[in-house]
């Protein structure tokens, strides 16, 4: 079936499916005159006054057709590109970079641990050079133009801040140690909003317009991708986050050609604001407990801290790990010493350190806390430091003659909001066999009738804080050599600094045994104190002095208890 049309001095003739498929696409003006046999017999008539022009041309479906390509007045683009140009001018002023760049930038440390969600949005109108500017500027001003006469207005503000802020919550989360500025998150959600716009609305987009839209943009889009992935400077983080917010934003809104497509976009922008708000009050609220953490080892000692904190050392002395805030430390360590110490000796430590420093430590709190699946203490303190209080968390636990402390240490106002940090970091805490202790276990069991492995093992494990089993190990080697000094020192000073029952008797017995060994006098003296035989011991140590005048070992011992060295 043939259609005939009017156009101007001559005739055009084009089949049924065609003619209808051009009135549908807004094609054919309602003025143009048509001869279709059929209906108009050998007339020309003005094709509106068809009722099949009625029913298939959609007047809005034309003017949705028309802003594509008619120029117009881009007034949210506008605002956007002005807005970023103004905020770059007024950076030139003196200081006033530096106060930019340190307040609006989207920053990790400050979104999650001092509440600023606002940095999510305005690091999009930042930008640090004239070229960056330039680039983000034209790329938006293309875009968003085009997107604004698709969309409308109020769509493409939700599109280009929607993008800034899941460009900005990606790269937070990614690249939580490097702030970040620029519009290219925003700029990368419009482009792969016109892409996707493209995709879902080919059919309706008129010839002259399809090249702003849809494959013809995907070549930019790829290549911007690739090209940052080769630059160090670059958020490719904060791209990658905007087209995704972007593209998904598009998938949802709808050319409003229609009431139902309007009110859909309303629903879509309200949700976009809804969800854009819940995740800014979590991270508002619940930042300190949403900040990636990283394990750190000291030895057998694993505790996780903040990822992005910087490694440091504190006022203790101890290796930290510092926010950039400023705000907070976190420690990690794990300390030897010459003989084993109780948890509360260790604590009672730490209050001295802090004190031995002059900064008056308070203790607030100090009760029993399991970790890592053993027993230790938990401590709160406050003391002044540079003139501001501060509150200190720690948590410290001993094995033999090792202490385990991790605590985090904040202004004493903010305590409460780094709390969490601790709590997370204490509930995935690891404390694993030493190493140590490994190796001794394998080499006793290589090789099982040997004395020294034995007291290897033994001296292992009375170091990671097992008396009982370092006790038969050392029996198990005097089993094999009863006058093993090593082994005979090593079983006096488990009675002596574990305070296990027996050792008096312990003591007496290996004097008599080795009686002319100075090391195992000097341990069975070690024991004698332990128990309050203080005048054993002292005799022990003059008999040992008047055979062996000037002894070395004995001196040590003589001097360590006050008594006379003299020849």
């Amino acid at each position: 079936m043939i259609i005939e049309l009017q156009r101007g001095g001559h005739i055009q003739r084009m089949v049924y499916d065609d003619f209808e498929a051009r009135i549908r696409n807004g094609e054919i003006p309602p003025d143009l005159p048509i001869r279709f046999e059929a209906v108009t017999g050998d007339d020309f008539v003005p094709v509106g006054q068809l009722e099949l022009y009625q029913v298939l041309a959609d007047p809005k479906r034309r003017e949705f057709r028309r802003k594509l390509t008619t120029s117009g007045v881009p007034l949210i683009t506008a605002l956007l590109v002005g807005v970023q140009i103004r905020i770059y001018l007024a950076s030139w002023t003196p200081g006033a970079e530096d106060f930019l760049q340190s307040a609006f930038t989207n920053w990790a440390p400050g979104v999650l641990e001092q509440a600023q969600v606002y940095r999510l949005l305005t690091y999009g109108l930042l930008h640090i050079s004239f070229t960056h500017l330039l680039f983000n500027l034209t790329f938006l001003a293309y875009t968003g133009y085009n997107l604004e006469r698709a969309l409308g207005r109020l769509n493409l503000l939700v599109l280009y801040f929607g993008s800034v802020f899941t460009g900005g919550v990606l790269s937070m989360w990614m690249a939580p140690e490097r702030p970040s500025l620029g519009a290219s998150g925003g700029d990368f959600g419009l482009i792969a909003a016109a892409v996707v716009f493209g995709w879902k609305h080919w059919d309706d987009i008129p010839k002259q317009a399809r090249a702003k839209f849809g494959w013809a943009l995907a070549p930019y889009l790829g290549f911007s991708l690739i090209s940052g992935l080769s630059a160090e400077n670059v958020d490719n983080w904060g791209h990658l986050g905007g087209l995704l917010g972007g593209a998904f934003l598009m998938t949802l809104l709808t050319p409003e050609i229609a009431p139902e497509h309007a009110q859909r976009n309303r629903r879509v922008r309200r949700m976009a604001v809804a969800a854009g708000l819940s995740l800014s009050f979590l991270f508002g609220i619940w930042g300190p407990s949403l900040i990636s953490m990283t394990s750190r080892g000291e030895g057998s000692w694993t505790v996780p801290v903040p990822s992005y904190w910087r490694e440091g050392w504190t006022f203790t002395g101890d290796r930290g790990w510092f926010s950039p805030t400023g705000e907070a430390t976190m420690v990690v360590t794990r300390t030897v010493q010459d003989r084993p110490l109780s948890d509360a000796a260790a604590v009672d430590k730490l209050i001295d350190r802090i004190a031995a420093a002059g900064h008056e430590p308070q203790v607030l709190e100090r009760t029993p806390l399991e970790v890592a699946g053993h027993e230790g203490v938990l401590l709160v303190i406050q003391f002044s430091l540079a003139g501001e209080l501060q509150e200190l968390r720690s948590v410290v636990l001993t094995r033999g003659v090792v202490t385990y402390r991790a605590h985090l240490q904040s202004s004493a106002h903010r305590a409460s909001h780094y709390g969490p940090v601790l709590q997370r970091a204490l509930t995935a805490a690891r404390l694993d066999v030493p190493e140590e202790l490994t190796l001794a276990y394998e080499r006793a069991a290589t090789h099982p009738r040997s004395w020294q492995p034995a007291v290897e093992l033994a001296d292992a494990l009375y170091r990671t804080g097992e008396p009982v089993k370092a006790l038969a190990e050392y029996e198990r080697a005097l089993s094999f050599s009863p006058v093993q000094t090593q082994a005979l020192v090593g079983r006096l000073r488990v009675y002596a600094f574990y305070g296990l029952d027996g050792g008096l008797a312990v003591a007496r017995e290996s004097i008599s045994t080795a009686s002319e060994d100075v090391r195992v006098l000097v341990a069975a003296t070690d024991v004698f104190d332990s128990v309050g035989a203080t005048e054993e011991s002292i005799d022990v140590l003059d008999q040992a002095w008047i055979a062996l005048p000037g002894n070395g070992i004995i001196r040590r011992a003589r001097l360590r208890r006050g008594l006379p060295v003299d020849i």
